[in-house]
């Protein structure tokens, strides 16, 4: 796979088919092709926005179609491209990171011989080695958290023990039973977390969702019923938040993020949202717990992408993730993950 993505990135990626770039292009209906020959949908997804300052000092060119080309600076230079297949990069560099996993892991830290056992990779690293950090090229913050100004990355969020700052966040709930469940999890382990639920959800379960913020949970916006709002008009994202919110409103609860489903967001998105005070935020290490079936393999995935600063999406509706949340939790923790809340873990970013 890796030396088919380079074929990919020396050929069709950087073709003769598109005078407007500056470097790197990329003809979308051939690349679009080969792409689709390499690359399966990998978990929730972003698509980023034309003109979002990922190819500055140009403007970014259009394909045939019309729809506008996304640049993205790479190692392989500026590579121009649609936002589907910006989505279906992203995801392959979410598996090659996993697959780059080293007993030198991305904190820096030597693991015990349990926590190393969940590498991808039996190659060995030195100790001035790194894995690739599983992160969008060029835009971690403008997608982790877009509509803020990060003042210093995760990767300085280095504790005086040397360990750091990371958020455990779960989707779609509150499940009418293993949302219960984490919750007894999470408070074996000490440790408070952030939950996304839908306001449907939150209409359905509302004792449930309650329970989340007496336990010291931080509740958080995740549309009334898990639509992909960027493929939405204006006036129906309005009308969800406006539904969503008021499930929330009902029972007192007020969330002061908002996790868009899919992970994809638009201007228009990002203005909802922050009319409602929500901060909009995403994730830097996916679970893939939709896709992967089984506890073994979910633990092994989030602890081969783990990285300092880390916002770890996980999805409370499976009982395989629940089945994994205590290993997950350990070996994060072995790695140097100190748990803290969503706004600590803001605050300190943009402080």
């Amino acid at each position: 796979m890796g030396r088919l993505l380079a074929m990919l990135a020396a050929t069709a990626l950087v073709s003769a088919c598109a005078a407007t770039a500056p470097e790197g292009k990329l003809d979308p209906a051939e690349a679009e092709a080969a792409i689709n020959e390499l690359f399966t949908a990998q978990g929730e997804r972003v698509l980023m926005q034309a003109g979002d300052g990922s190819s500055a000092g140009t403007r970014a060119p259009v394909g045939p179609d019309g729809q506008p080309l996304v640049g993205v600076r790479t190692s392989d230079g500026l590579i121009w491209m649609t936002q589907a297949q910006l989505d279906q990069f992203i995801a392959q560099k979410r598996i090659e990171a996993a697959a780059l996993a080293r007993t030198v892991n991305a904190y820096g830290a030597q693991p015990t011989a349990a926590a190393a056992s969940v590498a991808t990779s039996p190659i060995e690293a030195t100790p001035t080695q790194q894995p690739a950090r599983a992160a969008i090229p060029g835009g971690f913050d403008r997608y982790v958290a877009p509509g803020l100004e990060f003042s210093i990355g995760p990767r300085d969020f280095r504790n005086a023990d040397g360990s750091f700052d990371c958020v455990l966040t779960f989707d779609d709930g509150p499940h009418h039973s293993n949302d219960a469940t984490i919750y007894d999890i999470l408070d074996a382990k000490g440790i408070r977390a952030t939950f996304f639920f839908l306001g449907e959800q939150v209409q359905a379960n509302p004792t449930t969702a309650l329970t989340a913020v007496n336990r010291g949970h931080e509740v958080g916006y995740h549309s009334w019923d898990h639509k992909n709002l960027r493929a939405e008009s204006r006036e129906t994202v309005a009308e969800d938040f406006r539904r969503g919110m008021g499930a929330f409103t009902a029972l007192g609860l007020q969330p002061a993020f908002f996790r868009p489903p899919f992970g994809n967001y638009n201007a228009g998105i990002l203005e909802e949202a922050a009319a409602y005070g929500l901060t909009t935020v995403n994730w830097t290490n996916d679970s893939l717990d939709w896709q992967i079936k089984d506890a073994e393999g979910i633990v092994q995935r989030v602890l081969s992408l783990s990285a300092p600063g880390d916002i770890v999406l996980l999805h409370s509706i499976h009982e395989r993730t629940v089945e994994a949340l205590p290993a997950i939790i350990d070996g994060l923790r072995e790695r140097g993950c100190r748990f803290t809340s969503l706004e600590t873990w803001v605050a300190r970013a943009t402080s």
